[in-house]
């Protein structure tokens, strides 16, 4: 497995953890992916942003994902203002109509990835600048 996962980061870790993780959906789930948040964290290596996409993008649970991006346009944006993931999903979910709830995280990561930069947003693009959000990328 480690050399498979070798061109990926802390490559040791994760193959530990997917060789851990098929392990316990044989013994414990008898293969089948579990489609519950709290028994798709209890599979090794994944955390509720892996468990929300896999509720998410596998059951269709509409659930959000939340993960640097994500966070950081939530926080930027104001539409959830909050300290952890955990609080951002939540205040998201909250927020998020429900009919847009199931892409809401795909949309919000592409928007985060290509728009809302970390280092360097694109402001003078941004379709939310102005009337939805007030942050400027030179009032960081």
């Amino acid at each position: 497995m480690e050399e498979a996962t070798k061109s990926i980061g802390l490559y040791r870790n994760k193959s530990k953890s997917i060789i851990g993780l098929c392990q316990k959906l044989i013994d414990d789930f008898g293969g089948e992916v579990p489609s519950t948040r709290e028994e798709l964290m209890s599979l090794p290596g994944v955390g509720l942003k892996t468990a929300n996409v896999v509720l998410n993008v596998g059951f269709g649970v509409p659930v959000i994902a939340v993960d640097t991006h994500i966070f950081r346009v939530a926080n930027r944006t104001r539409l959830a203002v909050a300290d952890t993931p955990e609080e951002v999903s939540q205040a998201l979910e909250a927020k998020t109509p429900a009919e847009y709830l199931l892409n809401a995280h795909h949309y919000l990561l592409l928007h985060g990835r290509y728009t809302c930069t970390a280092r360097n947003p694109h402001c003078a693009e941004c379709v939310l600048a102005g009337d939805i959000c007030k942050f400027h990328g030179d009032d960081k």
